[in-house]
Parts: C-alpha cells; structure tokens; sequence
C-alpha cells in the first residue's frame, strides 16, 4: 500500500508541475482541471483502500493514467493491493 500512497503523491507533483507551467503557457491552464480530476480519483481510490481493495486499486489507476511516467508508481502500488485483495480471496476459498 505504501508505493501506492507513493505513486498518488507523485501524481500531486504532476498537478504541481502542471499549475507551474500554466502560469506561463496557456495550453497547460486547460490540461490543469484533468490533472486535477485524476489526481483526487486516485485520491479517493487510496481512502477506499481500507474497505474495498479491487474498487480502490481501480480507481487509483484510472487517476493515474494521465501522469505518465510519474503515475507508474501508483499504477504499480495498486497492483500490489489487487494482488494482495486476491491472496487474501484464494485463502478464503481454499479453507471453505
């Protein structure tokens, strides 16, 4: 879970960087409410990440998607939590 938390700091960066140049280049003042928007799905995929594994790490690579190379580290950090969502389910399976 933590190279998630990682990869969805990252991606705050990527919003930084992306309000940094808009205040020099208009093209990038309308990319900025996108980066935004991905930014807190992933966001809202890290506080669901308690709860349900499979929906947090979705939504935590849907808001990923567009910070590429930075949103690897998430796209990464929510594989690991569907991995472990799995095990915990095949466990599961397995002892019923």
């Amino acid at each position: 879970m933590g190279l998630a938390i990682g990869g969805v700091i990252a991606n705050w960066f990527g919003v930084l960087i992306v309000y940094m140049c808009s205040l020099e280049d208009q093209i990038y003042g309308s990319i900025l409410p996108i980066a935004c928007i991905s930014a807190l799905i992933s966001t809202i995929g890290i506080l669901f990440a308690g709860d349900n594994k499979k929906i947090a790490s979705i939504l935590i690579i849907i808001g990923s998607i567009i910070f590429v190379p930075l949103g690897l580290i998430g796209i990464f950090g929510a594989r690991q939590i569907t991995n472990l969502a799995n095990e915990k389910t095949l466990e599961e399976r397995r002892n019923s």
